[in-house]
């Protein structure tokens, strides 16, 4: 894998060997030493890809418990219809789903707004 020479103490750092290893070695005064890393999707995720993360979260989250149940569907349709399938942001959708769904992510975003 790729070495990387440092100014520390840490001589060499070596990758993972194989993709199943769950950390990486490296060498420390003469003496080779192994550390586990935890690597996840979501820790590599910048400040604003964790911000939409959490937009579709929220959005998911209120549609299982507001609209999971099919009197829940019932109600989104009647509020879909009753909005004549345009969204908050001024579009038109085709599903009473996907209207909700992005007028939560819509909500979400007006009263989070990211810094």
């Amino acid at each position: 894998m790729a070495e990387i020479e440092t100014t520390s103490a840490i001589n060499i750092v070596r990758g993972k060997f194989k993709k199943s290893d769950a950390g990486y070695f490296y060498i420390r005064n003469g003496k080779q030493f192994y550390r586990d890393r935890e690597e996840t999707y979501q820790k590599n995720q910048s400040p604003k890809q964790k911000y939409n993360s959490n937009v579709f979260a929220y959005a998911n989250a209120y549609m299982a418990e507001h609209y999971g149940t099919p009197e829940g569907k019932a109600q989104l349709k009647i509020e879909f219809e009753a909005a004549h399938h345009i969204g908050s942001n001024g579009k038109t959708y085709s599903t009473p789903w996907s209207w909700k769904f992005n007028s939560l992510q819509h909500e979400y975003r007006q009263t989070h707004p990211f810094a």
